[in-house]
């Protein structure tokens, strides 16, 4: 039940209202940024599991340092694999 108080203050109401309509707001700017955010992973050039260096699709990439082995192709720190 709604408290008497809310209704015969209606700086407070005006409050709540203003608070509701900001949440409401940032909930929607959320899940905007959320949608793009996962179509951009999703719907890459690569088809959403494999990774994208120069232009090319890998299979995998392994974290191997700057002196780490690597039998794919380097770059930077990662090692981008292919498998057949």
């Amino acid at each position: 039940m709604a408290s008497s108080n809310a209704v015969s203050d209606p700086v407070s109401a005006r409050r709540f209202g203003h608070a509701s309509l900001g949440m409401s707001v940032a909930g929607v700017v959320i899940v905007v940024v959320l949608i793009i955010i996962v179509c951009a992973v999703v719907f890459n050039s690569c088809g959403g599991s494999r990774y994208e260096y120069d232009g090319v699709c890998y299979d995998s990439r392994s974290y191997v340092g700057t002196d780490g082995y690597c039998s794919g192709v380097r770059h930077g720190n990662y090692c981008y694999y292919y498998y057949y």
